[in-house]
């Protein structure tokens, strides 16, 4: 069963920040891929990240991102990236989306997740 779901949708994420924007558990899950889509500022320095933390119990995640991605960055341009994941087989993922430019926002932000589950 195919699972298509929209994480989040922020208007601007300020320089050096990191916000989050969903959490799936991974029961039965086959498959994940999941997409981000934002716009960078036309002085963007460096690539925004979505990171994925993992917790066995929905309350205490990791500190240290289990996976990240980082969106390929085209300054004053829409970026979109998606990436599958190779997720653990129990437990949970909480997503999220990481400005690591120290002094632009990124506008526009999107997540989302497509789950195949048993």
């Amino acid at each position: 069963m195919v699972m298509p779901g929209q994480l989040a949708t922020i208007a601007s994420l300020a320089a050096n920040n990191e916000v989050v924007v969903g959490e799936i558990t991974l029961v039965r899950l086959e498959t994940l891929t999941v997409t981000l889509r934002l716009t960078y500022n036309a002085a963007s320095a460096v690539a925004t990240r979505l990171n994925l933390y993992f917790s066995p119990d929905a309350d205490n995640y990791d500190t240290v991102p289990f996976a990240y991605f980082d969106v390929d960055l085209t300054a004053g341009a829409i970026c979109q990236k998606t990436k599958v994941v190779d997720a653990p087989e129990a437990g949970y993922l909480r997503f999220a989306v990481q400005n690591r430019d120290v002094a632009q926002a990124v506008t526009n932000i999107s997540a989302w997740s497509s789950l195949v589950r048993e």
